[in-house]
């Protein structure tokens, strides 16, 4: 293998091409591991960095080969970590250190292959609510998808403060434990308009005279598409309309929520961490929105559109919404492989807040581990 780039930052041949990176490299020996046998060393002519073909591998400085394929495909089908580390003989921390990689190269995949869609469809907004570390923290987990293609777009996550009806001893311990730890004020309004917010980069006005957008009735939403300069504009010109629908309606194909309401219960259906009434709940944020992009990826790229038996259609909800057939095919090929350097990807607020970790679990004091590997910019 020729190292396709140099991967130090501070390298003008860092953000090489393939092939554009030759005549700037020179073989610098070897090492041995007992994972992998011998590996080539090289080192760049340009900046003198040293490093291995190793470098560019997802196993990058791991000690034993867990296989990814397998990993990505327990966690989008509702299997546990502890099961999934139970059924690959491996440790829990190994399973979310793998789990780690393959959510980064889902959000680098990601936010390459979605500035190549031009809108073309309306857009199905809502909120999917579970709860961080225990029930006296639920968190809105905000979701945007094509009406019609199901493709999800983005998504925000927000912890916010217990509502509803609680006895007096569940009053007291909510006081009691917002004494170390409280939601952000205004949470919901704010994640929505992250949200939103990813709008109007995919929006070609020249191509989708008008974008229609489908809510429930959440009284936060209007406020948050307030808050977006470009929507607010284009909502007071006529070309974005905001529309809503009770979400007490039947949830069936022709509620205009469909695409929301059909997602909801994917997520249900798939994540462990996310079933109802179950011993799997999120402990960790972080680990828990890893685990999250997981499912997008499979959802989006790798799941059929329609699934019917025997499966003679296996266009995926990316095709439907206009991501080029050969485009995922090459990302896919890499899913399992591929290092991403997050100085390669143009990532937004949410994704970028993802790969670092930075979203932050209730009462937990200490940032998450970020290995070195990951920073990398």
């Amino acid at each position: 293998m020729n190292p396709p780039f140099c991967p130090n930052p501070a390298c003008e041949h860092h953000h090489d091409d393939p092939g554009q990176y030759d005549g700037y490299w020179q073989p610098f020996g070897y090492y041995t591991t007992l994972v992998v046998g011998i590996v080539k060393r090289f080192k760049c002519r340009v900046c003198n960095r040293g490093f291995s073909e190793r470098t560019f591998d997802l196993n990058y400085y791991t000690k034993r080969n867990i296989d990814f394929a397998e990993v990505e495909r327990a966690i989008s089908q509702s299997e546990s970590v502890s099961t999934i580390a139970r059924n690959l003989k491996a440790s829990p921390a190994s399973i979310l250190n793998r789990i780690d990689r393959i959510g980064r190269v889902g959000i680098a995949m990601h936010a390459d292959l979605l500035p190549t869609i031009t809108l073309k469809e309306d857009l199905t907004a809502d909120g999917f609510e579970s709860f961080d570390r225990s029930q006296f923290h639920p968190n809105q987990i905000n979701l945007l998808l094509g009406k019609e293609s199901q493709f999800l777009l983005s998504f925000t996550h927000v912890t916010i403060r217990r509502k509803g009806r609680m006895t007096p001893g569940q009053k007291r311990m909510r006081a009691f434990k917002e004494q170390s730890w409280r939601a952000p004020r205004g949470g919901i309004r704010s994640s929505f308009g992250r949200l939103l917010r990813t709008i109007d980069p995919l929006w070609d006005r020249s191509k989708l005279n008008q974008l229609v957008l489908w809510t429930d009735e959440h009284q936060a939403y209007p406020k948050a598409l307030g808050d977006v300069a470009p929507l607010a504009s284009a909502m007071s010109a006529g070309s974005f309309v905001h529309k809503t629908w009770p979400s007490t309606a039947p949830r069936t194909m022709l509620n205009p929520l469909f695409s929301a309401n059909y997602y909801d219960r994917e997520l249900r259906k798939d994540l462990a961490a996310l079933r109802r009434e179950s011993t799997c709940f999120t402990r960790n944020v972080s680990n828990g929105l890893m685990r999250f992009v997981c499912h997008m990826v499979y959802h989006n790229y790798m799941k059929p559109h329609r699934i019917e038996w025997p499966q003679k259609d296996h266009t995926v909800h990316a095709e439907v919404a206009g991501v080029a057939p050969e485009r995922i095919k090459g990302q896919l090929a890499g899913l399992f492989t591929r290092r991403p350097f997050l100085s390669h990807h143009a990532l937004s607020e949410e994704l970028e807040r993802i790969w670092l970790k930075r979203a932050p679990t209730p009462h937990k004091t200490k940032p998450d581990y970020l290995p070195r590997y990951a920073l990398a910019v």
